[in-house]
This record gives structure tokens, C-alpha cells and sequence, in this order.
């Protein structure tokens, strides 16, 4: 486990543990706190630019409960963009974020219940509409990107019954915060701070 140090360098690693967070600077960490509708958690996440050309970003982050550690993350763009493919890019982590948690909960609910299963794989397709300068035509200057859909394909070897699967999945897609963030509607906001000064 290593210690932030403030440096804009990278020399390859893509994820290490560290030993604290860096402290925000918009918002305060609370501790999770247990309620009548679950467990309320944060996820809290710190990211940068790197300094020099191209596109290569350090994030840290952490969940606010005391038994998940810090880690700090590399991300990169493809040199179509300007970026140096020198990390996963941004998206890369979105999709692994989504197929990892479905899996936890896939695992999660097969101990639970004492199930029957050889392996579990998650296959993933995301599928995005962008418009970005350098991958399509001149929008004027216009830069927006959607998502079109995300398709699960969920590959069990097992003994038990499709009714049994059936169900396991449907509880585990439910479960997965990851995926239901971007299944569902959620609230977002966005504050800009300039010079220090809120705009």
C-alpha cells in the first residue's frame, strides 16, 4: 500500500491501493449510515488531469465505508482523440465497473442460497452515440454524447433449474447499484467552482 504524493507522473501502474483518500475540497466525508430502506453509501471520487498534452487522468477514490480501502486509478483516451492509449479509457471503467458488480451480486446470491454453480461470466455491450471532434464529422463546434442501451448476456454453468437462475439473475441486476444507475432515471447536479469562486 502506498501514500498519495502529489505528483504528475505516471509510470504505468493503472490501479494501487493507497493508504488514505485525499481530502475533497466541495464536499465532506460522512461514514455510511445504516436505514429503515438499507444501507445509504457514497462512493467518493477525486479526479485530475495530468499535466502535459494528451489526455491522461489520475483518479482516487473510495467508498465512505471503513472496511473498503482507497485506491488510485489511471485513465487514458485513444490517440484518435488525443489521448495516448496508455490506460483504460473513461468508459472502459464504467462498463467494468457494471459487468463486476453484477457479478458480485450474482456470487453473493448463489452463497446465499447454497446453489449449485460452476463459474458465472458476464458478457457486456454498451453502446454509445458520440460527438466528438477528431472521431466524427464537424458538428460546429458541438460536442455531445448519449447512451444507447446496455445488453447483458449472463453465462452460467450449473445444476440448478432455470427457474432458479431466472430468479437469481433478476435479484441480482436489481441489486447492482452499478447497473442501476444506468438503467434508471437518476438525480445529478453539477456545481462550478472558478478561481475559487462558485459560478
Amino acid at each position: 500500500m502506498t501514500s498519495v504524493t502529489p505528483t504528475s507522473t505516471f509510470d504505468g501502474t493503472l490501479v494501487k491501493r493507497i493508504d488514505t483518500m485525499p481530502a475533497p475540497v466541495s464536499f465532506d466525508i460522512e461514514p455510511a449510515t445504516k436505514s429503515k430502506e438499507g444501507l445509504n453509501l457514497e462512493l467518493h471520487t477525486i479526479a485530475e488531469l495530468l499535466h502535459g498534452p494528451g489526455l491522461l487522468k489520475r483518479c482516487y477514490v473510495k467508498p465512505n465505508i471503513p472496511s473498503f480501502g482507497a485506491f488510485e486509478m489511471h485513465s487514458d483516451e485513444g490517440t484518435l482523440i488525443g489521448g495516448a492509449d496508455l490506460a483504460p479509457a473513461p468508459l472502459s471503467y464504467l462498463a467494468a465497473g457494471i459487468a463486476f458488480c453484477l457479478l458480485t451480486h450474482l456470487k453473493g446470491y448463489a452463497d446465499s442460497q447454497g446453489l449449485n454453480i460452476s463459474s458465472i461470466r458476464v458478457e457486456q455491450k454498451m453502446k454509445f452515440q458520440s460527438r466528438i471532434p477528431g472521431m466524427t464529422v464537424d458538428m460546429g463546434g458541438q460536442m455531445e454524447g448519449h447512451s444507447n442501451g446496455l445488453e447483458t448476456f449472463v453465462l452460467i454453468e450449473t445444476q440448478e433449474s432455470d427457474e432458479v437462475i431466472t430468479r437469481m439473475s433478476d435479484i441480482a441486476e436489481r441489486a447492482c447499484m452499478a447497473a442501476q444507475t444506468v438503467v434508471n432515471a437518476v438525480p445529478a447536479s453539477m456545481s462550478i467552482t472558478v478561481n475559487g469562486r462558485q459560478i
